[in-house]
């Protein structure tokens, strides 16, 4: 009896040996045993029927905020995850058991434009026990936001690079070719031009998804949240959206670059670029300038420019000048904005700040969206003194006028403005009623750089004078379509 005893002790002692040597090594997060899942507390992307996975993991993310910030939002989490085809909840892990299983219907959202559809789809009330929603094989973001009870589903179709550095500016994407895969996703480019400035990522054209409950209603909690579709930060330390930032050109560093862009679910994104080459030298020949503006409140929205016309050297100094109209709306959600551009290309475009009250200021290569005034006509101009080093702009509430004896102003040192009446299908109208008697032309921002004449059907700059055939009154319309100015009278 006394050798079973001591046997025993010696066990119990064995046992809490190894017990102790157990506590000193590090442990996982959760224990693997047969009565329980093998993921920590959280939300994760799931089949249906299987098991939660630790690479299907939804985490927290940041949001955007007044003036491109970024903001924390409670219960808001998302991923990126290369799913297979089939069926999929959200599900929710407490203690190693599924507490909650949401689904729901799924509807797609365009947020897109005619010309270019975007969509993404919505489980708008995801519940405990709802449905599965289907997917296609394919590259995704998940998100899931605990105070709308709400699932996005964005499915990545392209990826671009864009930015005042890129090639096609901060309007348009530069898009990188590449696919994806059961092993992730791979995007490339080849000897991509880079210049000073600001450049990010992102996919399928798109900056962010807008999930806001009232569009105009700012970015606060109690009014939804705007989801980051885009990467920025550094090239080694990449942040969704706004909240590391963009990445930086420098000056010394302008070239062309061999890009890549990998996913990997154990990784996620990857963003490298080689230098291959000088950036070439910006020359400057005015007759390779054929600016133009382009915006989100324009009449041709971002598909074309509304030329500027040349006015020719004046002791050294180019100038181009034009009538812009502004339009009341924006063609997309990312608010009042245009710039310049040459040959309806992104290549050398100019931006920055530019008041509307005719005051000059210095715009810069591959700058900031400017922002766009109220909605009217605005008679614009653009100058280099330097060959193009220095790039010189006003803008003023004036736009075009009638003048001449035979005009209602009776007089060719005084125009009477014409009425801007906005535009429809990419033309742009003004007019004007009153007596004409003979002679007349038109001419932009009270001032004779601008002028046009000749014939009514196809007129051009510096043109002959118009006239009626008889005294009367008239009402004469002025139309422009971006490119071309015609006229009517009755």
């Amino acid at each position: 009896m006394k050798n079973l005893t001591k046997l025993l002790s010696l066990a119990l002692l064995l046992t809490a040996t190894l017990f102790m040597v157990s506590c000193e090594e590090d442990e996982p997060t959760i224990d693997v045993d047969e009565d329980g899942l093998t993921v920590s507390d959280g939300l994760y992307i799931v089949a249906e029927g299987e098991d939660p996975e630790a690479t299907m993991q939804l985490t927290p993310e940041q949001v955007e905020a007044d003036g491109f910030g970024a903001q924390e939002r409670s219960g808001f989490v998302t991923g990126y995850f290369n799913l297979t085809a089939g069926n999929y909840n959200i599900v929710e892990t407490v203690d190693r058991e599924v507490s909650a299983t949401l689904g729901g219907s799924a509807e797609t959202i365009n947020y897109g434009t005619e010309d270019s559809p975007l969509t993404y789809d919505l489980v708008a009330d995801a519940t405990d026990g709802g449905q599965a929603f289907t997917l296609e094989a394919g590259l995704y973001k998940i998100a899931y936001d605990e105070m709308t009870s709400e699932v996005v589903v964005f499915n990545i179709e392209s990826v671009g690079l864009i930015g005042a550095a890129t090639p096609n500016g901060g309007n348009d994407d530069t898009p990188l070719s590449g696919s994806v895969d059961e092993n992730g996703g791979t995007w490339t480019g080849s000897d991509i031009l880079l210049r000073a400035g600001w450049y990010k990522f992102r996919f399928n054209s798109s900056w962010n998804i807008d999930r806001r409950i009232d569009p105009e209603g700012g970015l606060s909690a109690d009014n939804g949240y705007l989801m980051f579709t885009n990467f920025g930060g550094s090239i080694d330390n990449l942040e969704a959206g706004n909240v590391g930032g963009n990445f930086e050109m420098t000056a010394e560093n302008e070239g062309t670059y061999d890009v890549e862009i990998t996913f990997t679910t154990d990784e996620g994104f990857a963003f490298s670029q080689d230098r291959t080459g000088d950036a070439p030298e910006i020359t400057f020949d005015p007759e390779e300038y054929q600016f133009g503006i382009i915006g989100s409140t324009n009449a041709n929205g971002f598909d074309a420019d509304r030329n500027l016309h040349y006015t020719g050297e004046n002791e050294g100094v180019h100038k181009w000048v034009g009538v812009v109209y502004f339009g009341e709306t924006s063609v997309d959600d990312q608010g009042r904005r245009f710039k310049f551009r040459t040959n309806d290309d992104w290549d050398f475009n100019l931006g920055g700040t530019l008041p509307a009250d005719g005051s000059e200021a210095t715009l810069a290569v591959n700058g900031d969206d400017i922002e766009a005034p109220a909605a009217g006509a605005y008679y614009i101009t653009l100058s280099t003194a330097d060959e193009g080093d220095t790039w010189v702009s006003t803008m003023s509430a004036t736009g075009w006028g009638v003048i001449g004896e035979g005009s209602p102003s009776e007089s060719w040192d005084e125009d009477l403005d014409m009425t801007a009446e906005g535009f429809a299908d990419g033309v742009t109208t003004y007019t004007l009623t009153g007596e004409f008697t003979g002679e007349y032309k038109f001419r932009a921002g009270d001032s004779w750089d601008f002028n046009l004449g000749g014939d009514p059907t196809a007129l051009n700059a510096g043109g002959d004078n118009l006239s009626v055939d008889a005294a009367g009154t008239y009402t004469v319309t002025l139309a422009f379509d971006g490119e071309n100015y015609t006229a009517t009278i009755e």
